[in-house]
């Protein structure tokens, strides 16, 4: 088994953390939906968790913490998709997007 250097190791604790947060998030905003969580497509829940990531990310991590998405309504969660729908086309963040991604889960708080 070859050895890993310490940037590849560093690189694949960040994707994991990374991972672990928004799957916390998820869990988080399925629980809190409910039964609802039914009228979130497949591939919606495959943007949402890519946008999570994505903003993951792009925000330093005590303003991750902020985040209170067990408070998120199903608005709140079609409106992350629709901006991670966005992303998908645009393939990179920019600091307007941030900005609104970052109010809607600001909304939360």
């Amino acid at each position: 088994m070859p050895r890993s250097n310490d940037s590849d190791l560093g690189r694949r604790i960040f994707v994991v953390q990374k991972e672990k947060a928004v799957e916390d998030a998820l869990d988080k905003i399925r629980r809190r939906v409910g039964a609802d969580w039914c009228s979130v497509s497949p591939t919606d829940c495959d943007v949402l968790k890519e946008t999570l990531g994505e903003i993951w990310t792009a925000i330093e991590r005590p303003r991750w913490s902020t985040y209170r998405f067990s408070k998120l309504t199903l608005a709140d969660i079609h409106s992350l998709v629709a901006s991670g729908k966005e992303l998908r086309t645009k393939r990179y963040m920019t600091d307007s997007m941030l900005q609104s991604l970052d109010q809607i889960l600001s909304r939360s708080q």
